[in-house]
């Protein structure tokens, strides 16, 4: 017992002391001596009332700063998630309107061009750096067949290479293996258009033509493989040699190819009646 008290004395005085004051402060004193004792009691318990005051506001404008942080905090997270939101919604929009107005142009050039066409998307591409090739969700039940002609409103895009029911392989003019028999819109010089995996050159062009820079390339319709009169490009140059009989000219073509995402393919002979996917005019 001995032991405890020496050991716990100083918080037991202390609390001895404060049992005294609250005491003293609860009863009521009566004359001039128990007023002074009361206000003596009171100016030595200042400091402590005070620092327990101070101490209790101190923790209480924490605790507040802490649950309105709080509050702030989840506010702030409810912000970014509203404002994350909205830019989806913007993005989706604005993508809708890009896609409306390319499809929009496409169809109206579809609808002015009397050949029977199949709207196809294109859905996967050549994964190797030789072949330029494009894979399209239409097939032979859509009415596609192998060497029909693939096309956009501004111009050639290549041909059908491989179809199965439901897709298709597309060999783009771009394709080292493609031959488009072409000519000049302006003159009507020939040549044939061969593909360079990253453009187009027209060779075969006999070295007295006439060709020049900004001269349109248009399909000459030979061999039957391509219709006549669609636009291949422009050439960009001429590349004359004194002693080659041809003259080879580098061409641009008029379809972006690398931001292709759909085409139109023509269709030649019968097709599957009752298709949705079928234009006729």
């Amino acid at each position: 017992m001995y032991q405890f008290l020496f050991r716990f004395r100083y918080p037991l005085a202390l609390l001895f002391i404060l049992l005294v004051l609250l005491l003293v402060l609860f009863q009521s004193g009566r004359g001039n001596e128990s007023n002074r004792l009361q206000k003596i009691i009171q100016t030595v318990s200042y400091p402590f009332q005070s620092g327990i005051h101070y101490f209790v506001n101190t923790i209480d404008g924490w605790w507040d700063g802490y649950v309105m942080l709080i509050g702030t905090r989840q506010e702030n997270q409810q912000l970014r998630n509203e404002v994350a939101e909205l830019k989806e919604r913007l993005n989706q929009s604005l993508e809708n309107s890009v896609q409306y107005k390319r499809l929009r142009g496409q169809l109206l050039f579809a609808k002015r061009q009397p050949d029977r066409k199949v709207f196809a998307e294109i859905i996967g591409e050549s994964v190797d750096n030789i072949h330029q090739m494009r894979l399209v969700n239409r097939g032979s039940r859509h009415g596609l067949k192998r060497n029909f002609s693939a096309i956009l409103k501004e111009g050639l895009v290549g041909r059908v290479q491989s179809v199965t029911p439901f897709q298709s392989n597309l060999q783009l003019i771009t394709d080292f293996r493609s031959r488009v028999p072409a000519l000049t819109q302006r003159n009507r010089v020939r040549g044939l258009i061969y593909g360079t995996q990253t453009g187009l050159e027209m060779r075969q062009i006999n070295r007295r033509a006439e060709v020049k820079k900004g001269d349109r390339v248009i399909t000459s319709g030979l061999g039957g493989l391509f219709p006549k009169g669609i636009l291949i490009g422009n050439i960009v140059e001429v590349k004359r040699q004194p002693h080659e009989l041809f003259q080879t000219a580098s061409i641009e073509t008029a379809v972006d190819l690398s931001r292709m995402e759909e085409v139109f393919i023509i269709i030649s002979g019968p097709y599957p009646q009752g298709s949705p996917l079928f234009t006729d005019q």
